[in-house]
């Protein structure tokens, strides 16, 4: 598997926010968001690939998730999904005692074996402010798999209220339901996600939306490994 790192934290974000976990975090990404705080998995005109991408075998992996005591495994990137057949390998091996969640942007299908691994969703869609064309964001039959899962959370990072005209629509175009949609401030350091958070948390509560902070913003800021 490409690897960018793999360490022990808290979950920053979502519906797990603080608990202990291990952090796969997977190189490459099909989408090139201009907010991203992770370009070192997938922006080679500005980080070296041989510098930041290692190829790990599966057992490699294990060797190295095994090492921590964290029993909650965040599968991250870059896109995970794009080297799923791969992870379906990893996450069986690894076994029922693990609690799997996957970090993706919503823009590739999981495969049969994969829904039936992973045990929480974290799907965070991109909208116009990531600037990538809508074309590459919109997967129609990704959300409505996505919206359908019991498991399933929907991560929209926010900027403003115009951003939220933009995520009803989606709403009402794929029947997400309200209760699994977290609005997340964009931020990649603690004054920003200071000056932001307030209001996105605001937003969120007129539009009877669910919200989310980045707990290892407002600890490390976007120190890697943390």
């Amino acid at each position: 598997m490409k690897v960018s790192e793999i360490f022990e934290s808290i979950q920053g974000e979502g519906t797990n926010i603080g608990k202990k976990s291990v952090f796969l975090r997977t190189a490459l990404c099909n989408l090139t968001c201009v907010w991203c705080d992770t370009k070192y998995t997938w922006d080679w005109n500005n980080y070296d690939y041989d510098q930041e991408v290692k190829e790990l075998s599966v057992q490699e992996i294990i060797g190295e998730i095994t090492k921590f005591k964290s029993k909650n495994v965040v599968i991250t990137g870059g896109e995970p999904l794009l080297q799923q057949k791969e992870l379906e390998k990893l996450l069986d091996q690894l076994g029922k005692e693990y609690f799997f969640e996957v970090e993706t942007n919503g823009t590739i299908l999981p495969s049969e074996r994969m829904l039936d691994l992973v045990n929480q969703w974290n799907i965070s869609p991109k909208t116009r402010n990531s600037k990538n064309k809508l074309v590459q964001c919109e997967m129609s039959e990704c959300y409505h798999l996505f919206t359908k899962l019991d498991n399933s959370y929907f991560k929209f990072v926010t900027e403003n209220e115009s951003d939220v005209i933009e995520i009803e629509q989606l709403i009402e175009k794929y029947s997400i339901p309200r209760a699994k949609i977290l609005l997340m401030p964009q931020a990649d350091n603690k004054k920003a996600l200071d000056e932001k958070a307030d209001l996105i948390r605001e937003i969120a509560s007129v539009h009877n939306l669910g919200f989310t902070s980045r707990k290892h913003i407002e600890l490390w800021e976007n120190q890697r490994g943390k």
